[in-house]
């Protein structure tokens, strides 16, 4: 699997791009129980907590999938809203933080 390295923006140290990674794993668990309760009011949220704090990161595919994940949410379109919790999970489980 190839590795996806991310160097923490500028003022940001990487201990809280790590804690913020951790808290997208955490989300995406979240969103995996929500999905099996149907529940796309709570996937909607996270998608848009995704959406709004990916770029600040300095990951825009973050907010990027976070964005279409709410946007399926507000749909009720489970099949899509799984998919995009499958890209993230997967997208996440590639990272690794470099420091310069």
């Amino acid at each position: 699997m190839e590795k996806i390295l991310v160097q923490p923006p500028k003022g940001i140290p990487p201990r809280l791009l790590t804690d913020y990674i951790k808290n997208c794993q955490e989300a995406v668990a979240s969103a995996k129980a929500a999905i099996g309760r149907s529940d796309y009011r709570h996937t909607s949220v996270l998608g848009h907590r995704l959406k709004g704090t990916g770029g600040a990161y300095g990951i825009p595919a973050i907010t990027d999938m976070g964005s279409f994940m709410e946007q399926a949410s507000l749909q009720n379109n489970g099949v899509e809203v799984q998919h995009q919790v499958a890209r993230l999970e997967e997208y996440l489980s590639q990272i690794e933080i470099v420091s310069e």
